[in-house]
């Protein structure tokens, strides 16, 4: 049996999000897990949920795996290690993790991680056009899930073959209106449910009831390519938590539009939040034309009930849900002010009535 580290036993992370997430997967081991747990510089053992189901014929495309995790840990053996950033036993500087796993047959294996955290935030503007400054992804990002890589001598970050369900990459530390612009390549279109591209990521919290990983999403707002049916925009908070409070606005139907693979392309993905309001529109075009002035996808959440939770800011991310590797690049995120006349929920029309709790067609 072995405790394998996405990212190995020397790792580092800044304030980019509510949780640091350490991924990982135990081979060899013979199922159920009997014990599985992580202590922080020396504290007290917590609870580590690991996947304990194999991806047996499960459609990722039109559904989601029927254990805890849902879209968290695809794997057998896979699980993902979160420290809350507000956690007291973590330190900044250096810190010392251990994870200690007992499989079905009374084998024990523990692992040691060394991780360096920087609780400063990352202004804006951050300018990610030039990625050679970098020598590992951990200093362009946190993954949250899934795995990206950093390709120094191309300037792009890559999604990790095969592309895990919901695979999220953390840029900026939270802010609240922001717009990014970036180039993006799709390299393949089979197996994909979602092309990317982006999100404007809010966190994760606890599903309901609790099951020892956080599992409930929570964009401000995404920017989402089916190469099935087309674009859509997504307003969440708590999505497949099972919370009573969860909510969620999608495009609906989906916008069409034309990608080709191979073909460079350029994005402009933008969120609005005052006054307890989120707005998100986004739009994509071929790197050799034009911007174009029209928005493809633009939602509101003017009609989610006034008692539910908001979002009060959100970090930049890389989003992608199955299929082949996609590339990022020429990544830009600044801070955004609405003009006079253009904040959101001036116009009702662009609201639509969100889902609630896990009451929503089709499988998103």
């Amino acid at each position: 049996m072995s405790i394998n580290l996405t990212y190995g036993s020397d790792q580092g992370f800044r304030f980019r999000c509510a949780d640091i997430t350490v991924r990982g997967q135990i081979e060899d081991v013979a199922m159920p897990i009997a014990a599985a747990g992580f202590s922080l510089n020396g504290g007290a053992s917590r609870p580590l949920y690991v996947e304990q189901d194999p991806d047996d014929g499960v459609d990722w495309v039109h559904g989601y795996k029927a254990t805890p995790a849902e879209l968290r840990c695809r794997e057998q053996g896979e699980f993902c290690v979160e420290i809350a950033v507000a956690d007291p036993e973590l330190r900044g500087g250096l810190n010392d993790l251990q994870i200690h796993v007992r499989d079905g047959l009374g084998r024990k294996e523990v692992k040691s991680l060394r991780f360096h955290w920087d609780p400063e935030p990352l202004p804006l503007p951050l300018d990610l056009r030039d990625l050679r400054q970098f020598t590992h992804i951990q200093q362009v990002g946190q993954t949250v899930n899934g795995a990206f890589d950093l390709d120094r001598d191309l300037n792009v970050i890559r999604s990790r073959t095969p592309v895990a369900p919901d695979a999220l990459l953390v840029l900026g530390s939270p802010h609240k209106s922001q717009e990014s612009t970036y180039a993006i390549r799709f390299l393949a279109m089979e197996g994909a449910k979602w092309l990317g591209c982006s999100d404007f990521f809010a966190g994760m919290i606890e599903g309901a009831p609790w099951r020892g990983i956080r599992v409930g999403w929570c964009s401000a707002g995404m920017a989402a390519l089916s190469p099935n049916d087309g674009a859509r925009s997504f307003i969440a908070w708590g999505d497949h938590s099972g919370d009573q409070q969860e909510w969620a606005i999608a495009t609906n139907p989906a916008k069409p539009v034309a990608i080709r693979k191979g073909r460079l392309y350029r994005v402009r993905h933008q969120i609005a939040l005052a006054n307890g309001l989120h707005r998100v529109r986004w739009r994509i075009w071929p790197s050799s034309e034009a911007e174009p002035d029209a928005w493809l996808c633009e939602e509101e959440s003017a009609l989610v009930p006034a008692a539910l939770p908001r979002h009060a800011s959100a970090s930049f991310a890389l989003f992608q849900h199955l299929g082949q590797s996609i590339e990022w690049s020429d990544i830009f995120i600044d801070a955004y002010l609405p003009p006079p006349g253009d904040e959101p929920g001036r116009d009702p029309t662009k609201s639509r009535e969100p889902f609630l709790k896990r009451n929503r067609p089709g499988a998103f």
